[in-house]
């Protein structure tokens, strides 16, 4: 009975042996079967953070990949800064000029505006979103005409940091309108446009006896034209800078009288016609120019008052019907022509 105890507990120890012998083995084969499955998958820096678990434990996840996306451009975010600079031609700086810039759509339409006031030294800077097309003005002031950039962008805006200002001469001018009988023309407006300085319009206002004065304004070549229906314009005013000058500005205007009627070529009168009025002739060494419009009423008739005299250029406009043009001289001061248009 003793031998066959002796035998089970040799057996038993055997076993044991041989399981502590197998137990290191099948760590090993473990670690080995994590490292092989870990070769391949992606690297990435997160992948060595990943710690090996022991089998059945709740696996560590990895930290989540940040992906840092840039935030969306627009127009509203994004600028870059432009510096400018802005002088007068000899070189010296213009402090406090009020420097307008606009950005323009595809329309032309203005998208936003902004300003800026040059500093002491006539430094300037504007706040521009790329790639954006815009305009730059300067307003005249003082003995400074402006100045006025049409397009440009953050890329080509090197024409912004030498700007210079033209000074110019100021003179005074003192005058009347009058009408081609000189008679005056009282409460009547006409705008001078400087023809080669970046200025402002200037206006002037008859008084009750036609006469009007401008204060410090530049020499130089001015358009004069009004702003009314009947539009009359004058050229070839030319101020020189140290004259003071009292001018008679003659517009075409008067006690001349014309009426008509349009019909066709069947005696039926046209409704709505345009009937134009030119008429063009020098004064004082002033080229005045005129131009009226009026449509035909249900008669077909139509009527032109204060007419200076002066031969015209009529012109008679209606749809489906040829364009008739004649030259007309006045034979009395009240004229009535019949206008006779044909058919296209």
């Amino acid at each position: 009975m003793a031998r066959p105890l002796t035998f089970l507990v040799l057996v038993c120890a055997l076993a044991c042996a041989a399981l502590f012998l197998l137990l290191p083995l099948t760590k090993i084969a473990q670690q080995s079967h994590r490292t092989e499955l870990a070769a391949t998958l992606p690297h990435s820096p997160e992948a060595d953070d990943i710690a090996v678990a022991a089998p059945g434990a709740a696996q560590p996840q990895p930290a989540a990949t940040v992906i840092d996306k840039p935030a969306p451009v627009t127009d509203s975010t994004v600028t870059v800064m432009v510096s400018g600079r802005v002088g007068d031609t000899s070189g010296a700086p213009l402090a406090d000029r009020e420097i307008e810039y606009e950005n323009k759509g595809f329309d032309g339409a203005e998208i936003a505006g902004a300003g800026v006031v040059s500093d002491p030294l006539g430094n300037f800077s504007l706040q521009l979103v790329p790639g954006r097309r815009y305009q730059l003005s300067i307003a005249a002031a003082g003995d400074y005409a402006g100045y006025r950039l049409e397009d440009f962008t953050d890329s080509n805006a090197e024409a912004l940091r030498n700007i210079l200002l033209e000074r110019v001469e100021l003179v005074d001018v003192d005058g009347i309108i009058v009408d081609t009988n000189m008679a005056p023309v009282a409460d009547f407006e006409l705008s001078l446009r400087h023809l080669t300085l970046q200025y402002p319009e200037l206006s002037i206002h008859s008084d009750s006896s036609g006469y009007f004065s401008l204060r410090r304004i530049p020499a130089g070549a001015w358009r004069i034209a009004s702003d009314q229906s009947d539009y009359y314009r004058i050229k070839g005013l030319e101020l020189r800078a140290g004259e003071y000058r009292n001018l008679t500005l003659m517009i075409d205007r008067g006690s001349y009288y014309l009426s008509g009627w349009v019909r066709d070529t069947d005696g039926i009168p046209l409704a709505q016609a345009v009937v134009t009025l030119k008429s063009a002739f020098t004064a004082d060494g002033y080229h005045s120019f005129s131009y009226r419009s009026h449509g035909t009423d249900d008669n077909g008739a139509f009527v032109f008052d204060q007419l200076g005299g002066h031969p015209l250029t009529i012109g008679v406009y209606a749809p489906g019907y040829k364009t008739l043009v004649l030259q007309h001289r006045f034979n009395s001061f009240a004229d009535n022509i019949d206008l006779v248009l044909s058919r296209e």
